[in-house]
């Protein structure tokens, strides 16, 4: 019996035309951004912790 993570990966390969390394390309370009998107809000609330409430760096 699949599990829902077996279902999930199946769904993957089938939009990706049935190629492995195609859904493979298409998730690791999808952490990439996830990735980029943490680093991004990570800065932000290193930033925001230098700044203040008042605006001025500590």
């Amino acid at each position: 019996m699949p599990t829902p993570l077996d279902k999930q990966i199946d769904r993957i390969v089938a939009e990706s035309g049935g190629s492995v390394h195609e859904a493979l390309r298409a998730l690791m370009q999808v952490n990439e951004h996830l990735e980029a998107e943490l680093a991004r809000l990570h800065a932000a609330v290193i930033f925001s912790y230098a700044v203040g409430d008042s605006g001025q760096l500590h």
